[in-house]
């Protein structure tokens, strides 16, 4: 059995390999097959009257045939792996020297076959490198010349015109197909390239398609369980804003404390809807120059703002609520909307007023049996006519010592009950805080001595001067030197500085009182909560140093009420350090007392621990 290839019934394997060359265009055997069936055919032009071999030269036709399929043989050959890619030149010159022979026998210059010529230039022409045209060039010279020998007749009559421009057009021809060669290879390469970078971008682009797809299946993923998140807390209102105020999130506790679906709200509703206009326009008019919200004006760059608020429900009545205020960020780090984060203290608040009221109740119905008990211990104490004995004296001194303790107790906790239901009032003038510190000093200076603590006052020729009450400001202070001679053990040293410094304003200066001690000191984890009512540092617990946990509270409280500050800082083992700052001028606007459950966040100095 065989297949058909190139026209001719061969063996299967020959014939497959066959094809293979004649459909490589890049293989030169495959395009000798080509010239070859050419050359065949070119022998019909023998049928054509007045064509034929010249006399005694058919030898050299049959040469020009034995050279013709040498030449295709040796380009069989030469495809073999292991040949050398140059040798392949050698196949246009054979058929070049083939077709010389053909022309030259079968009329010289003026043979029919030497059109036939151009078909192994253009193979010339089509070789990589310069090497086959300077091999080729004079072969062409020798083969336009060829039939001189066989014929020293063939240049008259005008030939060796023909023998002057035949060698000049083919070699002509043979760089212009070199030349088209070389500019369509580049081209081909470009392209080439292109359609690399083309199967790059599009391999790129699939796996940015196929990563698209994968973040956008992943948002979506965590979109879906942050609504879940979201609806899963329904103790606590949550509303996402824009910049504008336009609600986009609105989960299930917000529904349940607003009375009023999602899908009734998102897209279609502001958050101030929700909100007390008269309570939106008093909290505006604290601050009249500020164009901004009164919702998100407070809050800071990754900072949240929590305060009380009222919420209107959708039924027209009316929640207070405490609110954190968080801001939005996009992915470029930009503010793009607001988080409302909700919790309803109407019970706390309710019950928070219960307590005070009660402790306000226990405090008044306290005051005045111990009141009583005390103007009786002087009226026995003073009695000329029935003199006590000296154990009786010891015994009444002994009932006042404890009597007065727990009239401090009790005024301490009136105090903070005012302070809780805002009727804290001050008795306000000028005040020299180097005749309070003073007073302060002499009044705590025979405890420090029994305790054996020293103790020491800094203070400028000229005290500073500020506005305000007297006695809370030496209220404040007493607390804060009894507390530091309370906590410093025998030997120890509390240190009193009165000075100025400049506050957060650079246009205001502030009045600072500094009491520092060697005492056991307090948990760096424990002072955020130091100011809050009835706290007692654990160091405190442990050295059994007794106290309430109500004199920071109170002082907090007084601080702040005269547009102060006061500071902690401290270190276990080493000492602690408060600083009360109250500023020089006075200020005109109105304070509220901050509730001491609550206190006021300390820190500011540098820590020592």
């Amino acid at each position: 059995m065989g297949s058909f290839a190139s026209g001719f019934w061969l063996p299967r394997g020959v014939g497959g390999r066959l094809r293979l060359l004649a459909n490589d265009s890049d293989i030169l055997a495959g395009r000798q097959l080509g010239i070859l069936a050419v050359y065949l055919l070119a022998h019909l032009m023998f049928l054509v009257p007045g064509v034929g071999v010249t006399d005694g030269q058919a030898w050299v036709v049959g040469l020009a045939a034995a050279l013709m399929a040498g030449a295709t043989a040796t380009a069989f050959v030469l495809r073999l792996p292991g040949m050398p890619v140059r040798a392949v030149m050698v196949i246009p010159l054979l058929d070049l020297v083939a077709i010389g022979f053909l022309r030259a026998g079968t009329g010289g210059a003026g043979s029919v076959f030497a059109a036939l010529l151009i078909l192994p230039v253009l193979l010339l022409g089509v070789q990589p490198g310069m090497l086959p045209l300077f091999i080729g060039t004079p072969l062409i010279v020798g083969v336009v010349f060829l039939p001189q020998l066989f014929d020293p007749t063939s240049m008259a009559d005008g030939q060796w015109i023909r023998a002057i421009f035949t060698p000049l057009i083919l070699v002509i021809s043979a760089l212009w197909i070199h030349g088209l060669k070389h500019r369509l290879n580049s081209r081909v390469e470009a392209v080439q390239v292109l359609r690399r970078k083309q199967e790059e971008l599009l391999a790129e682009a699939q796996d940015n398609a196929t990563a698209s797809i994968a973040a956008s299946n992943l948002i979506q993923e965590s979109a879906h369980q942050m609504a879940g998140v979201l609806d899963a807390v329904t103790e606590q209102s949550i509303i996402g804003t824009d910049l504008c105020g336009r609600i986009d999130v609105f989960n299930t506790g917000a529904q349940k404390m607003l009375g009023v679906a999602a899908h009734e709200v998102v897209g279609r509703r502001n958050v101030v809807d929700f909100h007390l206009p008269d309570e939106l326009s008093r909290r505006a008019g604290e601050d009249p120059g500020d164009t901004r919200s009164p919702l998100t004006a407070p809050v800071g760059d990754g900072d949240a703002d929590v305060q009380d608020w009222t919420y209107r429900r959708a039924d027209g009545s009316t929640l207070r609520v405490r609110v954190a205020i968080t801001a939005r960020h996009d992915a470029a780090g930009d503010v793009e909307g607001y988080l409302y984060v909700a919790t309803d203290v109407t019970e706390e608040r309710r019950q928070a007023r219960s307590k005070d009221e009660f402790v306000n109740l226990i405090s008044h119905e306290l005051r005045t049996p111990l009141s009583s008990i005390l103007g009786y211990l002087e009226l026995i104490s003073d009695d000329d006519e029935h003199p006590l004995t000296a154990e009786q004296t010891t015994y009444l001194a002994t009932i006042e010592r404890n009597a007065q303790r727990l009239l401090r107790l009790v005024s301490d906790l009136l105090f903070t009950a005012q302070v809780e239901s805002g009727r804290f009032a001050l008795q306000e003038s000028d005040v020299d805080l180097g005749t309070v510190v003073s007073a302060s000093l002499e009044a705590a200076r025979p405890v420090a001595t029994a305790r054996d603590v020293s103790v020491v006052l800094s203070r400028p020729a000229t005290a500073p001067h500020v506005w305000g009450d007297a006695t809370r400001l030496g209220q404040a202070v007493d607390n804060l030197v009894s507390n530091a001679i309370k906590f410093t053990p025998p030997g120890g040293r509390v240190a009193i500085t009165l000075s100025t410094t400049a506050g957060d304003d650079p246009e205001r200066e502030m009045a600072l009182i500094s009491v520092s001690d060697t005492g056991i000191g307090i948990p760096a984890d424990e002072i955020d909560r130091l100011f809050s009512r009835f706290f007692r540092a654990s160091t405190a617990v442990q050295f059994a140093v007794p106290g309430v946990g109500l004199g920071l509270t109170i002082t907090q409280a007084i601080a702040v009420a005269h547009h102060g500050t006061i500071r902690v800082a401290s270190t276990v083992g080493e000492g602690t350090t408060f600083a009360l700052a109250l500023p020089l001028t006075p200020v005109d606007d109105p304070v509220e007392a901050p509730p001491p459950a609550d206190g006021v966040r300390a820190g500011g100095l540098p820590s020592r621990g």
